[in-house]
């Protein structure tokens, strides 16, 4: 039986112990649908120019490369057909967050409690017209 769940996961690449991505992958073994979003921040940026740097890319190219190799690992993590995953910057609003879980149909959106306290993203939960899951810190 197809479950209608849809939840939106907010990711902070390189967070140790992300339980959004676990809460993702449970509801699509369980026949749900999700939506990573990852936020990228400076360190996760500096790592893409190593990178680029390391294999002797181009800036852009290389960013290219290891941003769709990022999204590529988080969604075969979750697995599910219909994983998509959206890339935004860490400073991005809780207002351009809920625009865009509205935009996929989401039903339930987790945020870690770490990234839930940022100032940016506080108005996610109060806001929010569908449940919002705080995850305890890692």
């Amino acid at each position: 039986m197809q479950s209608n769940e849809h939840i939106f996961a907010v990711i902070e690449p390189n967070e140790a112990g992300d339980t959004s991505l676990g809460i993702a992958t449970d509801l699509v073994a369980s026949g749900g649908k999700a939506t990573l979003v990852l936020l990228l921040n400076k360190q996760v940026r500096d790592q893409f120019r190593q990178f680029a740097d390391s294999e002797d890319l181009d800036v852009h190219i290389g960013e290219a490369v290891a941003l769709n190799r990022l999204v590529e690992a988080y969604t075969s993590r979750v697995g599910g057909q219909d994983t998509l995953a959206i890339v935004a910057d860490s400073s991005s609003s809780a207002r351009d967050l809920l625009d865009a879980a509205a935009e996929t149909h989401a039903t339930s959106i987790v945020i870690p409690q770490q990234l839930a306290a940022r100032r940016n993203l506080r108005k996610l939960v109060s806001d929010a017209h569908i449940p919002v899951l705080v995850t305890p810190a890692a």
